[in-house]
């Protein structure tokens, strides 16, 4: 800042300098001074350089130093502690100098107040330094991962990358996945838990749904998927407080460093695929564990060494991942899931039940927890997967009200229409294409009994009975008027082969 006292050492050689031809611009280069505390000095101190007496140089440059030291005296009106309260509390530091401007108590600018602040109070909270135990805690969290390049389409998807590190030796675990579902998350502790070989007695997760259903401060609530693969392998979850990083503060910085070290040596590269992209990621993980640790002067596989016999032995039985949903038993006793249907016993139609489904199988529960319906699980949309033990006997009650009823509603409509419904319900389990049928006379509602009349005929042709099929032709070529019931005709147009066409 212009006009600082400086040195007396520099003060001589500013003068030395001067009296050499050096430029002032130069000499504020040379000896880190700024240029106006420099022309300043020479101009009210010595106005003529070379008339410099060396005798008096001493006294001079104790003259212009006594003149150029600040006045602090305002320093003592100040009360230090009461800002600092405020700053730890939220205030920023230049509002409380603006306010103490405009009282005439500070005559400095913020530069100078702040460094009287910082001389004088702590601006920062204490902190503590946390000593985790062998195989007590292990924290997990998501970052962003590097997307993957579909050659085939051109486009890119993005990936998540988890890490889990134990908290005592800093040992790190890291895998992308495509999502941050239960069924990735779940995944991906079994294999963490596998490449550590044991497992901690506290794991320690962020409050994404995958973990947990509801987060408070004092009682989260875990999610079902979770608890019951925290159950099977007997460790503890113990969530981290909402926006409090330093509840996981070791995997914070874990990935703070593992991230930019990983990224900065792959950004050449390009991935095509998850495998590729984690089989790159095992040999830099491996790596990074084996370098050596900053603050501790160990690698984290030598500090790991000395943890792991203090980990919980792994069950034997593998854990097979499953995830929970819950959906309600419709009354022709099928529930969906994932667009497709699965029977359960009839007596239980109208309520909530659970489900837990793994890659393979959908498990049903009902609200006693017991089994009561295994299926496997079906891939595609549209497809179900039926049980006749779970119909009631001779299929009465809601068979005959909603299959009849059906029926009736499709010899309103027309015979092509009557002929369709009927060809879905006939068979041993005509129950199973009731909701089908249903949607499909449901479209006589948007598109009049005419059009699906003649819908019906064409699937009735091609012997397609899918609603998706029936629907396209009337979007396409089968559509009435809403309120007439007329069919669309085209008007005169040159570019058409023929006039007044009948859309079909």
């Amino acid at each position: 800042m212009a006009g600082k006292a400086i040195h007396m050492r520099k003060a001589e050689d500013v003068v030395r300098l001067r009296k050499n031809g050096v430029s002032v611009r130069r000499i504020s280069k040379i000896l880190g001074i700024h240029r106006n505390t420099v022309k300043k000095y020479i101009e009210d101190g010595y106005p003529g350089t070379s008339s410099i007496n060396n005798n008096d140089l001493h006294e001079s440059t104790k003259s212009i130093l006594s003149s150029n030291s600040p006045d602090n005296s305002w320093t003592s009106r100040i009360k230090w502690e009461e800002i600092r309260v405020q700053v730890l509390s939220g205030v920023s530091v230049e509002v409380i100098h603006e306010e103490l401007r405009k009282e005439d108590l500070v005559p400095v600018q913020y530069s100078g107040f702040w460094k009287q602040l910082s001389k004088r109070v702590t601006l920062s909270k204490a902190t503590m330094v946390k000593v985790h135990p062998p195989g007590v805690r292990c924290e997990i969290d998501y970052c962003d991962g590097i997307s993957i390049y579909d050659p085939r389409t051109g486009e890119y998807q993005k990936t998540e990358l988890f890490v889990g590190v134990l908290c005592h030796s800093r040992y790190a675990f890291a895998e992308f996945t495509l999502s941050q579902s239960s069924e990735d998350f779940l995944s991906s502790h079994v294999r963490m838990l596998q490449f550590f070989g044991g497992v901690p007695q506290v794991i320690t997760p962020d409050n994404l749904k995958s973990a947990v259903s509801r987060a408070h401060r004092y009682d989260p609530v875990i999610n079902q998927a979770y608890t019951r693969l925290s159950a099977h392998y007997g460790f503890t979850v113990e969530p981290a407080r909402v926006k409090r990083p330093q509840d996981k503060a070791v995997v914070e910085r874990t990935i703070q460093s593992f991230q930019k070290w990983f990224y900065m040596r792959v950004r050449h590269r390009q991935f095509t695929s998850l495998v590729e992209l984690n089989i790159a990621l095992k040999e830099a993980l491996e790596i990074f564990n084996k370098k050596v640790h900053r603050t501790f002067k160990k690698t984290r596989e030598e500090m790991f060494q000395n943890e792991k016999p203090s980990l919980m032995p792994s069950p034997i039985k593998e854990y097979v991942v499953s995830s929970h949903k819950q959906a309600v038993l419709g009354r022709d006793c099928h529930l969906s899931f994932e667009k497709n249907f699965y029977s359960a016993p009839h007596e239980l139609r109208g309520q909530t039940l659970d489900l837990w489904y793994t890659a393979k199988t959908v498990e049903i529960y009902n609200s006693k927890l017991e089994l009561i319906a295994l299926h496997p699980r079906r891939k595609g949309e549209g497809h179900f997967s039926t049980n006749k033990d779970h119909y009631p006997l001779s299929h009465q009650a809601f068979l005959e009200e909603d299959l009849s009823s059906a029926l009736n509603w499709a010899k309103r409509v027309g015979p092509e229409t009557e002929k369709l419904i009927q060809s879905l319900l006939q068979g041993e389990f005509p129950l199973r294409y009731l909701r089908r049928a249903q949607g499909i006379l449901g479209l006589s509602k948007t598109y009049g009994s005419m059009a699906l009349e003649r819908a019906s005929k064409k699937a009735n042709m091609f012997n397609n009975h899918n609603l998706h099929f029936i629907k396209r032709v009337l979007e396409c070529g089968g559509l009435e008027n809403r309120k007439g019931g007329e069919s669309i005709i085209r008007g005169e147009n040159e570019n058409l082969r023929g006039i007044n066409q009948v859309l079909h």
